[in-house]
């Protein structure tokens, strides 16, 4: 079991090999947010005289990207891999979009999509609240990747073959005594992170939205600044040993440590039973957490199977082995575009724009001269051969170099290019094209940003895994969850068997997305002529709205008249009242025999029974094969010179079981 001193080599082995990617990851920040001039460029401008130009091209494009994400946003199911646990699938699943629309999830999950595009990592951590609530109250939080570190030799997406993951914040002092009332005020600050993973001129003041640096210059007085403490959550997975057996006499399968199976084993055949325990030997690991300051301040398991922190990756740098996002490829264009804007103004202000030269002798009032030379209509008056001896002439005046417009352009235009998001997709596109094209040049974009997209639903799958194991733990205790499907809004109980795990975690378009309700909406549009006609069953109509580009209210008023059944007709409802009683009589008279012409009473159950089929659309079809079979049957028995009447029977019974059939559908409906 690791001790202190291995948590503080591994949390500041990880910090300081991920001190160049913070640096570079707030200056993408700052670049994304319009602050791209270095201090030394502004310092080098303002002293030529030349203004400080942002026209901030690559916070669209970031935004562009990122509102992909929302407008197509995935949800997760779990698909049971037996056929017994369908049930509780259905469960998981409502129960997981529970958990995420209690937390916000989808809007932290943006705002960590919006962090792994800029710097090339997002976070967001998944965990139980017990302060809050009791019970267990669900909680997703987006966290500011400057916080994070995580194990140096991980290099795989999605960080999934990373040993360990840490956090490391700053809260204030009076909130830490809160947390750990029994620790000692000097135990609650990593003291030894800031002075080891960090270098020593600067300090990072931590806060969950707002990194800045202060030098320790002791030019603060420092008589506002609020004591804080530097507190390390760290998750690392510790590997174990398990033997997996079958009981010999039961045939259950169960797991134990090796001492407990082997101590199992020797007792069994001291008791005297010479039985063969099938086992093998298992690996597995698990996930553990401790919070640390100067000490170990709690130690706990949140999630065993995996870390409640999740990241979302972008592009690997092998080279520098750091994680990088869709800005890196645009500063330079971005840089280039702002250096030759503030270059052009700055030859436009600094050159000639009219003006004049004279010489002293040309006039005689110089004042009025310098107030009438720019005024249209004014009259100039001068000494007599000041013109022909060209003492006055107009300033030559500097025209624009060609190159620099061109070299301009390219660089705006450079930005997109190498981004990959078109102007399509950024919906720019000033031109008449047709609607085809417009969606093949979109798709071709989100080709471009599949690396992007491909992390996100790996980082949804993970995710899962973490909501599977707090349901089954946590949260199986019979709660009242809300869940919305075609049968409305409704409260159920959520009972889940812990025992149940082997679930797959498949990650689907959610419906609520704009553009699959779009999507799916323009193909429904096409087929509708077909679905009225193949008489669709109301549930499934129910579904079909649920796409509709409609208000959310009017869905649900559409919704809820499409599942409400069919008041029934009085006047049908009477008639076949009579028919049922008349074909009873009929079938009653048969039987007792008191009809002896059978051909005209089966006569007239049959046409009572085809006005019944008509009325509640009965089985008409059977109706008719009874009647088939009856009449072969009586044809048969009259050429062999036997009584046909068993085969009469035999149908009235038939049609009389029929008749009540339909009149217990009829209640149903």
């Amino acid at each position: 079991m690791p001790d202190f001193k291995v948590f503080k080599k591994w949390v500041t082995t990880d910090w300081r090999a991920h001190r160049k990617w913070r640096e570079e990851s707030r200056e993408d920040f700052s670049f994304v947010a319009g602050d791209q001039w270095s201090e030394d460029e502004k310092e080098d401008l303002t002293e030529q005289m030349r203004p400080v130009i942002v026209f901030n091209r690559t916070a669209t494009i970031i935004n562009a990207v990122v509102g992909s994400e929302i407008n197509n946003r995935t949800e997760v199911r779990f698909m049971p891999r037996t056929l017994g646990d369908a049930e509780v699938n259905e469960q998981l699943t409502k129960g997981a979009e529970w958990f995420r629309d209690q937390s916000g999830a989808e809007e932290e999950d943006s705002q960590a999509f919006f962090d792994s595009v800029v710097c090339g990592v997002g976070w967001s951590e998944t965990l139980m609240d017990f302060e809050s609530d009791s019970e267990g109250e669900p909680k997703m939080e987006r966290i500011n990747p400057l916080e994070m570190c995580w194990d140096s030799g991980a290099e795989k997406r999605g960080l999934t073959d990373a040993r360990r993951i840490a956090r490391v914040r700053k809260i204030s002092m009076d909130e830490a005594e809160e947390m750990w009332p029994d620790a000692d005020k000097s135990a609650l600050s990593a003291d030894w992170l800031d002075q080891r993973g960090e270098e020593k001129q600067s300090s990072i003041q931590w806060s969950d939205d707002d990194y800045s640096h202060h030098d320790d210059d002791g030019d603060d007085d420092g008589e506002d600044e609020e004591e804080t403490a530097t507190i390390v959550q760290l998750q690392y997975r510790v590997r174990i040993r398990e033997v997996e057996y079958k009981d010999p006499i039961t045939g259950a399968r169960g797991v134990l440590g090796r001492r407990e199976f082997n101590r199992l084993r020797d007792m069994i055949r001291k008791m005297g039973h010479d039985v063969q325990f099938p086992s093998r030997e298992i690996i597995r690991y698990e996930w553990k957490q401790v919070i640390m300051g100067n000490e170990i301040l709690e130690e706990n398991k949140p999630c065993a199977d995996r870390p409640t922190f999740t990241p979302i990756t972008g592009y690997w740098d092998n080279t520098k082995r750091q994680w990088y996002g869709l800005l890196r490829q645009m500063k330079d264009p971005q840089k280039f575009a702002n250096k030759w804007l503030s270059q052009t103004l700055h030859i436009i202000n600094s050159n000639s724009k009219g003006g004049l030269l004279a010489e002293t002798d040309a006039t005689d009032n110089p004042e009025e001269l310098e107030e009438q030379w720019s005024a249209s209509d004014a009259v100039v008056w001068l000494r007599p051969g000041s013109i022909a001896n060209n003492k006055i002439q107009p300033k030559p005046s500097v025209q624009m170099p060609a190159a620099l417009m061109q070299l301009t352009e390219f660089a705006i235009s450079s930005i997109r290019d190498v981004s990959g998001v078109n102007q399509e997709l950024l919906g720019m596109r000033d031109q008449n094209q047709p609607g085809v094209l417009e969606y093949q040049r979109k798709q071709a974009a989100m080709t471009t940003l599949a690396v992007l997209f491909d992390a996100l639903r790996q980082y949804r799958k993970q995710q899962g895994e973490v909501l599977l194991y707090y349901m089954t733990k946590y949260m199986a205790d019979g709660r009242l969850i809300r869940i919305s499907d075609e049968e409305g809004e409704r409260f159920e109980r959520l009972q889940l068997d812990p025992s149940i795990r082997k679930y797959d975690v498949i990650v689907d378009d959610a419906p609520s997305s704009p553009n699959n309700k779009e999507r799916v909406w323009e193909t429904i549009t096409a087929l509708m002529p077909v679905l009225v006609q193949a008489d669709l069953p109301k549930q499934l109509w129910g579904e079909i709205i649920a796409y509709a580009p409609f208000p959310a209210a009017l869905i649900e008023k559409m919704k809820e008249f499409a599942m409400k059944p069919d008041q029934p007709d009085p006047e049908t409802e009477k008639m076949k009242a009579l028919t049922i009683q008349k074909l009873m009589a009929e079938v009653e008279k048969a039987k007792s025999g008191a009809d002896r012409d059978s051909a005209n009473a089966f006569e007239n159950i049959a046409q009572g029974l085809l006005a019944l089929s008509k009325a509640q659309s009965a089985p008409l079809e059977a109706s008719q094969e009874i009647m088939k079979d009856a009449a072969q049957k009586e044809l048969a028995l009259s050429k062999m010179g036997l009584d046909a009447d068993k085969a009469r029977m035999d149908t009235a019974m038939k049609m009389t079981q029929i008749i009540a059939q339909s009149g217990r559908q009829s209640n149903v409906q």
